[in-house]
């Protein structure tokens, strides 16, 4: 195994060794760097509990001085029921359930401001029951481009995992631990919203120095490298260096199976628990595969490293995870080889390090800015590397499921009950929460992808995440690069699939096919007029003739021969044909429909929405089969099982059979895969 530091990491440790002080990451700071803490924190294993100190250095970077300042208590969320995290949830999250018995907190002893060298006691304020909120009043006004420094020692209590954090036996997640300074926004004031059940997280960016003391035979990961360790009796220290990230986490356990690997410069670090150590390579794979398309779609991963954190099984709360330059997993021993259910939370929780990371939007506001463009980038990795068809569920017990497929499941549950743009706690509930931020977000992003094409797409969004990476985008600026960057206006599709809670379904309403017959009676072109074909010769050459004159055996073989004749020709009739389809619901988008003719030969229309139904009328070959949005560009489509119709010769469209078995299937292998 071949490991690799790039030359600048490697360097910046040879002299952090010598000088035993941080690395230095960048050299040019990719983020404004204006919160930036050092922490000192030591665990109790036994207790599960972490005391510290941080000293964090703010600045105001806004246009109005701040006089007051907010902080996150998130771990109070745990310490009773009467949260607003609790009572949101019912004490249930992601089918995990909270332990009342192992409750947790984060308790602020002491907090100061220090002015002109020297500490003020600062007086701490709980706007909230719950307390996940903390503001102070400054001692000193911070004016804009001014810098505040605070000194805080805390304890935390380490809830039973839930939520992301917490401890299971000698497993600890310790995320969100820290109390944490909201994003001053100027003329609004403090962005510091309460814990919510459906929420994640918001805040600046900044450099992490932290130090942790853990028994001496912990394994730790974290957020950032490390670059020093020393022991001490029964204990080690570590000391962690981060450089541009908005949050630091950290993990610790005597148990991991710690495994690295190098890849494209970046070093890849799996802590696995060891009952899943044989899957070890599914989580390399999986991150390689989402550094290197990444770095071929948006940009190359700029951190020197990526941890990957396996739960154990009575610690799933914490699994599927995400901060800065540490990820968790999620995986059991009896998870087959052929559903790729690990892959895909390594996929998706590493590429949260761009949209939650490193783009740094507000997702107590606006989740979809994250995790949905980060579902719709996992749904293109996991079909690109393992099939469109397969990249869910490959050939397991004989059924196939991809993962655009597995997204439209939450969708078309509730697919008009919120819309996309929404606070997160103000969705009716966390799945309807799940459903539009996760599975429409990723939807409605393909559709896009199916208006714009793929190369057209690709140049969207990477023009969107390098304009608004290491800053705090609103939809208001991806809606404004996408219009600028498409070459034209995008609003008057990507509104309404953001904003509303409108629908679409495609339908082919009718389709009639009517043969144009020989013509029979009385041509008229002629003057005077003339019986026409069969009826001029069935009346005879004279006006007077008989129609007794002939035999009736030669009448009877006459109409034999003339229905032969007919349908050796049926090939060659001329049809006059009409194709109706229908757009069901309130979403106008452009869609392509497919017709094909009985001679083999297609035809390709292209519709943009507008009005209830379009008609299509041809003259020509029979209309034998229809389909509308054939390529699949448009997965927003509610039901698609109403886009195809074909003659009864020519059977159901074999899309349309296949789709009918996934919508089945779909929901019976995200059952399986949550009992894994």
């Amino acid at each position: 195994m071949i490991k690799i530091v790039p030359v600048v990491a490697a360097l910046s440790l040879a002299v952090s060794a010598a000088a035993q002080s941080p690395p230095v990451l960048f050299q040019t700071p990719m983020s404004p760097r204006n919160a930036n803490y050092t922490i000192e924190a030591s665990l109790d294993a036994k207790a599960h509990v972490v005391k510290a100190s941080e000293k964090i250095r703010w600045r105001n970077i806004q246009g109005i001085e701040a006089k007051d300042a907010y902080f996150h208590l998130y771990y109070n969320a745990f310490a009773n029921n009467r949260s607003v995290f609790i009572t949101e949830s019912g004490g249930q999250l992601r089918g995990d359930q909270f332990d009342r018995k192992h409750w947790g907190y984060c308790r602020v002893t002491s907090i100061a401001q220090v002015v002109d060298g020297k500490p003020v006691p600062l007086k701490q304020e709980f706007p909230g029951d719950d307390r996940t909120v903390m503001k102070v009043d400054l001692a000193a006004p911070v004016p804009p481009g001014g810098e505040a420094e605070f000194e805080v020692t805390f304890e935390d209590q380490l809830p039973k995992v839930f939520a992301r954090a917490g401890f299971a036996g000698d497993f600890n997640m310790v995320g969100q631990w820290f109390p944490k300074l909201g994003v001053w926004q100027g003329e609004k004031g403090w962005n510091c919203h309460p814990y919510h059940a459906n929420s994640e997280f918001f805040s600046d960016f900044g450099v992490y120095d932290v130090t942790v003391t853990v028994p001496k035979n912990y394994v730790v990961g974290s957020t950032g490298v490390q670059w020093d360790e020393q022991v001490k009796g029964d204990t080690k220290t570590l000391k962690l260096h981060a450089e541009d990230v908005h949050d630091f986490g950290w993990t610790a356990s005597p148990h991991f199976v710690d495994k690295t690997e190098t890849y494209d410069g970046v070093k890849i670090r799996v802590l696995m628990q060891p009952m899943n150590a044989s899957q070890i390579p599914r989580y390399m794979e999986a991150a390689k595969k989402t550094i290197e398309l990444y770095a071929k779609w948006i940009w190359k991963y700029p951190y020197p490293q990526m941890t990957i954190v396996d739960p154990p099984a009575d610690g799933m709360g914490a699994a599927g995870m995400e901060y800065p330059m540490l990820i968790t997993g999620g995986t059991s021993p009896i998870m087959p080889a052929k559903m790729g259910f690990p892959e895909m939370v390594v996929v998706h929780e590493f590429g949260h390090n761009y949209w939650y990371g490193m783009e740094a939007n507000n997702e107590f506001e606006e989740a979809w800015l994250d995790e949905g463009i980060n579902s719709y980038y996992e749904t293109r990795i996991m079909d690109e590397w393992l099939g469109k068809d397969d990249s869910m569920v490959g050939g397991f017990a004989g059924w196939h499921l991809g993962d655009v497929s597995q997204q439209r499941v939450s969708y078309i549950s509730v697919p008009d009950m919120d819309p996309m743009v929404l606070e997160s706690w103000k969705y009716a509930s966390n799945g309807t929460y799940g459903a539009m931020s996760y599975g429409k977000s990723a939807i409605v992003l393909s559709t896009l992808e199916g208006i714009l094409g793929r190369e057209k797409m690709d140049a969207v969004m990477r023009a969107f995440f390098m304009e608004v990476k290491f800053t705090h985008p609103t939809t208001a600026d991806f809606l404004r690069i996408v219009s600028r960057e498409a070459g034209r206006d995008m609003d008057p599709v990507l509104k309404p699939l953001l904003y509303g809670t409108g629908t679409v379904d495609f339908k082919v309403a009718r389709v009639k096919s009517l043969s144009r017959e020989e013509v029979e009676g009385y041509d008229l072109t002629a003057d005077p007029p003339k019986l026409a074909g069969n009826d001029q010769a069935s009346k005879g050459k004279g006006k007077g003739a008989d129609k007794a004159d002939k035999p009736k055996a030669d009448a009877k073989d006459t109409k034999a021969d003339t229905k032969a004749d007919t349908k050796g020709k049926k090939s060659d009739r001329v049809f006059d044909s009409k194709v109706i389809i229908q757009r069901k619901g309130e979403l106008v988008l452009p869609v392509e429909v497919l017709v094909t003719f009985k001679d083999g030969t297609t035809k390709l229309e292209k519709w943009d929405g507008v009005g209830r139904y379009v008609t299509y009328k041809y003259e020509g070959p029979e209309v034998v089969k229809v389909v509308v949005d054939p390529d699949g560009k448009i997965p927003v489509d509610l039901n698609i099982l109403n886009n195809g119709w074909a003659s009864k010769a020519d059977g159901l469209p074999a899309r349309a059979l296949t789709t009918r078995f996934r919508v089945v299937a779909q929901g019976l292998m995200v059952l399986i895969a949550n009992l894994l």
